[in-house]
């Protein structure tokens, strides 16, 4: 990855894997962190570097003296511009703290929008599989990326109507494909064609996406993958509400 903001986050995980933390009477503790919370962490810390006007005028985002106001899937987050907290918003107002996901899908899009003009920023109207996206130079692990459908896939089976409802909350159109077709917004100008195949004698439950084909505009072709994860996670929360 290019960007200053993907650069910092890899050679953290490679260099501070473990941190040290004193206590009273000079007792040290080695604490382990996890990869995902190192990443975030400073994703967290380059964002407040980044230029929010700019952000603010390219997106026509809401502001305050605090926080920048942003939406994903169907979701309003508040992000601190001085304290670097991102929180997602409630219907009953209370605010509950981004997870890896959110984070990483959320940051990677405003780190990008430096490099690109406000008449860029829209969705084309083709669509496409992950792997037939233009300029993929690091597709991540097959094995990984499949385990992620197959997983999902499963847990879909048999629900038809609560997977349709779902897909319906998080603001999604219908289409005729699949036994459950939609295309669902991410953010304004990201969107993805969700469709579902149930299980029967013959097939395995499968789960098929495509992509609206200028998406590595916006995000980093591993960002899309983290993108999927919340999706099929906030599935699966509607689905067994």
């Amino acid at each position: 990855w290019e960007s200053n903001f993907h650069t910092i986050i890899i050679e953290i995980i490679y260099n501070q894997i473990i941190k040290t933390k004193s206590f009273e009477g000079g007792i040290e503790m080695k604490i382990k962190v996890s990869n995902y919370e190192i990443q975030s962490d400073v994703a967290r810390e380059a964002f407040l570097k980044f230029d929010f006007e700019d952000i603010v005028k390219k997106l026509e985002l809401k502001q305050d003296d605090e926080y920048l106001y942003v939406k994903f899937i169907n979701n309003e987050y508040r992000l601190g511009k001085k304290s670097s907290e991102i929180q997602r918003i409630e219907e009953n107002s209370t605010y509950i703290d981004a997870g890896f996901y959110e984070i990483m899908s959320i940051l990677d899009l405003l780190d990008n929008l430096k490099n690109l003009s406000k008449g860029e920023l829209k969705a084309n109207k083709s669509f496409v599989a992950p792997t037939g996206l233009k300029e993929v130079a690091n597709a991540g692990s097959k094995q990984r990326n499949n385990w992620i459908f197959s997983k999902n896939a499963k847990a879909f089976s048999g629900k038809i109507d609560k997977l349709e409802r779902a897909c319906e909350e998080l603001g999604g159109i219908k289409i005729d494909k699949g036994d459950v077709g939609y295309i669902i917004d991410i953010f304004d100008y990201i969107k993805v064609m969700f469709i579902y195949y149930d299980e029967d004698s013959d097939f395995e439950p499968e789960i098929k996406v495509l992509w609206t084909d200028n998406i590595l505009k916006f995000v980093h072709y591993e960002t899309t993958y983290y993108m999927l994860e919340y999706l099929f996670e906030k599935m699966l929360k509607i689905i067994e509400e």
